[in-house]
Order: structure tokens, then sequence, then C-alpha cells
């Protein structure tokens, strides 16, 4: 019987990275299966795992509990017939619902095979209260039904994350929750069970929303060399209200220097130097204005799927 381990999280909050962690520290000796929905064209999760020599089912273009739930249970079915790991790696969309996902590696299909063993969430501590505020239930449900949490952005002490450690308590006091330098943290403290399943018997959100969602993407595929201050000028103009809420952008981006990963949450931005192929970026937000994002990335070239 493989055991699932899922890794949850709202856009954005690291859960590659803790996945990084997870293999390298805690799965190197044990024969691991990962599966990555990413909600978008642009599977750049699942290209920086292949490049570190993992083998990666690709589920993407939707969220696991909505469009693609016969998509991840077929599929999901299938890898655990043929490879029959004894590690089964999930890492959902960030808009997805944990309690979804819990409930589809249910199906009899992937519960004849495997079973869910940890359900783990990653918050970013630094924009937790807000995604709290602006995302109810898509956010509080990763929170409310994760037997640990691992708080991002979480590195020194400070206002923020003293709220979202309040927050996340008095939705669930009772899991195992985890801040500090990752490199700090023990994998396997991370991966422990919980003795207890009774408090996860009923669901207590603090609001409810709309059974369907306004999230969406936009790709904009680049057909030559990006210049980087020209994209980052672009970028800047993405928190414009007239764009809509855009709460990550990610992507390769080829200069006519070398590729840049780009990552971008809520306003901030990274780049750094990568050798991974492909020249587009995936935008993911809420009720996004398609006119007003295909205006800024026209004078960069591209044209937008």
């Amino acid at each position: 019987m493989t055991d699932i381990y899922l890794i949850s999280g709202f856009l954005g909050a690291g859960k590659t990275t803790l996945l990084q962690k997870l293999l390298r520290e805690a799965f190197s000796e044990t024969s691991v299966a990962l599966v990555e929905n990413d909600f978008g064209s642009v599977s750049l999760d699942s290209a920086i795992l292949k490049e570190q020599g993992y083998s990666v089912k690709e589920i993407h273009s939707g969220c696991i509990c909505c469009s693609l739930t016969g998509d991840f249970v077929g599929a999901v079915s299938a890898l655990l017939k043929q490879q029959k790991p004894e590690i089964l790696l999930v890492e959902p969309s960030g808009v997805a619902k944990l309690s979804e996902v819990e409930a589809l590696c249910r199906n009899p299909k992937i519960a004849s095979l495997a079973a869910v063993r940890q359900k783990i969430t990653v918050v970013d501590a630094e924009h937790c209260c807000t995604y709290c505020n602006n995302f109810g239930e898509f956010f509080e449900d990763q929170i409310t039904h994760a037997h640990t949490i691992v708080f991002s952005h979480s590195e020194q002490p400070s206002a923020k994350l003293e709220q979202a450690q309040a927050l996340v308590h008095r939705l669930n006091p009772f899991a195992a929750a985890f801040s500090g330098d990752w490199d700090s943290l023990n994998a396997f403290d991370i991966l422990a069970p919980q003795k207890s399943e009774s408090r996860f018997s009923r669901s207590h959100f603090l609001r409810p929303l709309p059974s369907e969602n306004s999230f969406s993407s936009m790709t904009f595929p680049f057909s030559h060399p990006v210049e980087l201050p020209q994209l980052v000028q672009a970028l800047t103009k993405l928190q414009d209200a007239a764009c809509g809420t855009v709460l990550r952008v990610k992507g390769i981006v080829q200069t006519r220097s070398f590729p840049v990963q780009l990552q971008f949450v809520c306003g901030q931005w990274t780049t750094e130097p990568t050798t991974l192929k492909g020249n587009e970026i995936c935008i993911i937000g809420k009720a996004l204005n398609e006119d007003a994002l295909k205006a800024i990335f026209a004078l960069l070239g591209s044209n937008p799927q």
C-alpha cells in the first residue's frame, strides 16, 4: 500500500520548495512518485523537479478538484499500478481545496492502492491574513484540513508571523506547526503522523464563498529574447486595479544574456538565472482583465494564449 502525502498551500506559498526539502532529506532512499497540478499552462514547478532528476506526472491547465477530477483519479490510479511507489507526493494547485483533493484520494480506484498518510499545508506568514480576508473558504480549507502547518517567510520573528500563527491556531488548534529557517527544520518531524484524527470530523469555515470561483490564468509566450528592464516595468503595472487581482506570475524568460526563472507573488518578484527551457510566463489571479493584461505585454511582443 502506497503512502500519500498531500502538500497544499495557496499560490506562491512555497510548496515546491518544501517538496524539494522532503525529497532530499526524508525520501532520498525511498521509491517516490510525484504528481504536480498547476493552474495554468506553464508548469514551472514540474520543470524544476524534472531538472533535478525526479519523475513527475503533470496535471495542469486547471484545478484537481474542479475540471480535472477524472484526469486526477485516472492518472493517479494508473501511476500507482505501473510504478508501485512506496510514497506518492501530491502538490495540488494553489487554489485547490485540500478537503476535496483528499476526498478524491478516497476514490475506490485510488484507495485500493494507496492511502493518505499526511496532509501538510504551507502558509505564507507574510500574506496569511490578507489571503484569509480576501479568499475565505479556499484559503481556510487548506488550513482546517491539514495535519501539519509549515510557515514560509518566517525566518525572523515579526508581527505578521505572530498574527499568522494566531489565525492558523484559531482555525486549526490541533495541527502541528513549524516556523523558522527551513534549513533548521527536521523533515522527519514535519512528516511525523498525528495521533488523533477525531478533530478532522467536521469543517469550520469563518465565512462562505460562492461555489463558483473566479480564479483564472493567462499565458504569455515570447517569440524572442526579452529585455529584463522592460519585463520588470511590465510587472510593476500588474498591481493596477484595472488588471484585476494578480496573485501569481511564474515562468521562464529568455533575456539577451541568459534565461531567468521568474517568480512573482503579491507585488514582489524575483528573477534568477536558470538552465530551464522556455520563454513564457503564466499569470494567475481573480477576475483578471484580459484586455488590460494583453495591452501591458503586447509591448514586449507577446501573443497571449
